[in-house]
């Protein structure tokens, strides 16, 4: 299929995914909640930090690290950036409320679910130790998530996600998760990888067996991105698959820009999303880095069978696990952004303390931030709705 072909095919399919909810609305238009809610979100003080850059109940979830453990972390840096912290707790506090009818819950206790978040938040900052969360230390729905992964194999991915024929395995396309490419794309993709694996230890891992558009997440749905089928170890079951996402520039660096809020340099936005990604998590994930593919910055990662998102609806039922699942994700991006303390002009471990832990914390920050975050819900629901009863209703047929 051709590039515009695909463009098109899956600018609608987002469309159709953003008319579900208000929450998969917001989840979709990150560009347009920084445009109205950045420069109120900027008038409450806080320390610089490193941002997830679009912190929502979805961009949690499971990945290998390179030391071959299975973590429960932050997750999609894409608008990862620089800036105070509070952005990132703005646009998590708002999903949250937004989530509510996905999480069965009422508005009212959505943003009390909220409120706790952000208190384990600055209980873990002010505590200033990072920590992380595995199989053995994760407990509810994401030590559920964490225990299911186990049982799954290299082959139990290879055989959702592949077929064979003719003795060979090849990519599937009957599922929704990819999409065909016309030859000249894929030969692109295909002498990318080429160059890339030259420059490793072992190149015949790398070797490509197939590639395709691949067809995930919601933000980036009408980007390039392609899903390749690689030698690996070798055998039917040794293959592996490889994710390579474009990365044409955040949303929010733009937006802070605008502000004055200038940003450290990288080598291009592949590299950014990487370097912030590898300080922020709790070990990296395996294979990741950068590589060019037409002229274009991408993300390199292996996919990998005990690699998931804790989607919302994960969270509904049992108020318990509910409650525990978004304390521990206010604790892992306490973590994140002390983990990278320091680093490029992000304020240290001691300042990150102080602020958490001030007697101010409160009313300077806690208060506006909910506040914000509420009214931010009502009126991303507000566009919601606009949206699903305009000409773009007809994305449903």
């Amino acid at each position: 299929m051709k590039r515009k072909d695909i463009t098109a095919e899956l600018a609608a399919l987002k469309r159709r995914k953003m008319l579900d909810s208000a929450f998969a609305w917001y989840r979709g238009t990150a560009e347009l909640f920084y445009a109205r809610w950045l420069k109120p979100v900027l008038a409450v003080k806080a320390p610089s930090v490193w941002l997830n850059g679009d912190l929502h109940l979805e961009n949690f979830g499971t990945y290998r690290g390179d030391n071959r453990l299975t973590y429960f972390d932050v997750g999609d840096f894409d608008d990862a950036c620089r800036g105070p912290a509070t952005i990132d707790l703005l646009r998590f506090l708002t999903g949250t409320i937004l989530a509510a009818p996905e999480l069965g819950i009422a508005r009212k206790e959505a943003r009390s679910l909220a409120a706790y978040g952000l208190e384990r938040y600055r209980a873990a900052m002010a505590d200033g130790k990072p920590r992380w969360l595995e199989r053995r230390t994760a407990r509810g729905a994401i030590g559920d998530l964490l225990g299911d992964l186990e049982r799954r194999s290299q082959a139990d991915l290879l055989d959702k996600r592949t077929v064979m024929k003719n003795g060979r395995r090849k990519l599937r396309f009957d599922t929704g998760k990819a999409i065909k490419l016309d030859k000249g794309e894929a030969a692109a993709v295909i002498a990318a990888l080429g160059r890339f694996a030259r420059r490793r230890a072992h190149p015949d891992f790398f070797e490509v067996l197939d590639v395709a558009q691949r067809v995930a997440g919601l933000g980036a749905l009408g980007r390039p991105r392609y899903v390749a089928l690689i030698k690996g170890n070798g055998g039917k079951d040794g293959q592996a698959l490889i994710d390579l996402k474009s990365q044409p520039g955040s949303a929010l660096v733009q937006a802070l820009g605008k502000a004055g809020h200038r940003q450290p340099s990288f080598a291009n936005e592949a590299a950014r999303v990487v370097k912030v990604e590898y300080y922020l998590q709790a070990a990296a994930p395996a294979f990741l880095t950068d590589l060019e593919i037409g002229g274009g910055a991408f993300t390199f990662r292996e996919l990998q069978p005990d690699q998931d998102k804790l989607e919302v609806q994960h969270l509904a039922g049992d108020p318990s696990r509910r409650e525990d699942a978004i304390g521990a994700m206010g604790d892992l991006v306490a973590w994140a952004q002390l983990r990278a303390g320091g680093w490029q002009g992000g304020a240290t471990i001691d300042d990150l303390m102080r602020w958490a832990g001030g007697r101010r914390w409160k009313s300077d920050s806690a208060q506006p931030l909910l506040d914000l975050a509420d009214a931010a819900a009502k009126a991303s629901n507000k566009s919601w709705r606009k949206f699903s009863s305009s000409k773009n209703s007809s994305a449903r047929n």
